[in-house]
């Protein structure tokens, strides 16, 4: 198995507990409630198939049962991540947690 990221690099393929179907990640810490008081740790699309139609779904790095690949990351990847991080900290936002998926 691959060792994972705190965060995963865009463009990762994950497996989640409890779905084989592989997901690659297309968003972090986006925000998903309307009104805009929880956040995921990631949103992802299936793979291969890619976004179809405005269909994502959320979940959280603890889900994540297997890695399959690991998306690329420079240092402005890392700043990014450095300031989502620090930017986090200072928000009234909660974590969301994902209900439990049934199969795709």
């Amino acid at each position: 198995m691959i060792e994972t990221y705190e965060r995963m690099p865009l463009g990762s393929v994950v497996s989640l507990k409890g779905n084989p179907k592989k997901l690659m990640v297309i968003a972090r810490v986006p925000i998903a409630d309307d009104d805009g008081r929880e956040y995921y740790d990631y949103g992802f699309c299936l793979y291969p198939e890619g976004l179809l139609g405005d269909t994502v779904i959320y979940s959280n790095h603890d889900q994540i049962e297997a890695v399959h690949f690991i998306g690329f990351s420079d240092e402005e990847d890392e700043e990014i991540l450095r300031q989502t991080e620090e930017t986090l900290k200072e928000l009234d936002i909660r974590k969301a947690q994902p209900s439990v998926m049934g199969e795709w």
